[in-house]
C-alpha cells in the first residue's frame, strides 16, 4: 500500500496524473485492487515474471524485455560490450 498511499498524497497535493513503474510485477493481494483504484494514470511493469490470469487491469502496461535480453545474449556470445546497450561506454 505504500506506493498507492504516496500516489494518493500526490493527488491530494494537486498532481493531475501519477504513474507507477516497477521492474517486476509482484502483485501480492490486495495490490491489484489498490493499483487499479484510479489513483494511477498508468502502472508500467516489465514482463520479467509471468503475470497470473486475472492480474491485468485497464491501467496496466506490460513492457517486453525480450529485445534487451536477446541483444545482451548476442553481445556476450560475440564478446562485445554489454555496457554499450545501457549507454555506458
Amino acid at each position: 500500500g505504500t506506493i498507492t498511499a504516496g500516489a494518493q498524497l500526490l493527488r491530494d497535493k494537486g498532481a493531475k496524473v501519477v504513474y507507477a513503474c516497477a521492474t517486476h510485477a509482484v502483485f501480492s493481494p490486495p495490490a491489484i485492487e489498490r493499483l487499479s483504484s484510479g489513483v494511477f494514470e498508468e502502472v508500467i511493469v516489465a514482463n520479467t515474471i509471468e503475470l497470473p490470469v486475472g492480474s491485468y487491469f485497464p491501467q496496466l502496461t506490460v513492457l517486453s524485455v525480450a529485445n534487451l535480453l536477446g541483444e545482451t545474449i548476442w553481445r556476450v556470445h560475440d564478446e562485445s560490450s554489454v555496457s554499450n546497450i545501457y549507454g555506458a561506454g
